[in-house]
């Protein structure tokens, strides 16, 4: 699997945030709970792309029973007004290594699986304590093996 290394900007984001765990995995439902309000976001500074954000909590031990943190959200212009029941988080720049997911979401655990045990344990590489991003453009195509969507990893180097 490819990967390009690269300075993320920062950003800035609005959406619905959750708790939830691997095992429950509420992160479905927050997508349609989000989809049929995006709408409401104005201001909108890219309108193509949706992220989903799993928040960096300092988690080191992580299964399928850790609660953890997601934002699905979309970015925002500076002045965008915050809809109620949605959040605003300030994503700062960072150095990323960015993979791209193929295929439908359901083999999206496997390209994880490459990133985390894989990838990051023979790289020069290390996880830095920013939030993971997954990345839905024009690309992504829910339910289609052809589907693309990206993920950035933060990282800094050993």
């Amino acid at each position: 699997m490819k990967v390009i290394i690269t300075e993320r900007a920062a950003l800035k984001v609005v959406g619905i945030l959750i708790k939830t765990t691997m095992k429950e995995n509420k992160i479905p439902q927050l997508w349609n709970d989000f989809l049929a309000r995006e709408d409401e976001i104005s201001e909108i500074a890219v309108p193509e792309c949706s992220l989903g954000i799993c928040i960096n909590e300092g988690i080191s031990d992580f299964d399928e029973n850790t609660e953890f943190s997601y934002l699905a959200c979309k970015v925002m212009k500076i002045g965008c007004m915050i809809p109620e029941g949605m959040v605003f988080r300030n994503i700062p720049a960072c150095l990323c290594a960015v993979f791209t997911h193929k295929g439908s979401l359901d083999n999206l655990s496997e390209t994880y699986d490459y990133i985390y045990n894989t990838w990051l344990e023979e790289s020069d590489y290390e996880l830095a304590e920013e939030d993971e991003i997954e990345w839905y453009d024009s690309r992504f195509k829910f339910g289609d093996p052809e589907s693309e969507m990206d993920i950035h990893i933060p990282i800094k180097k050993i």
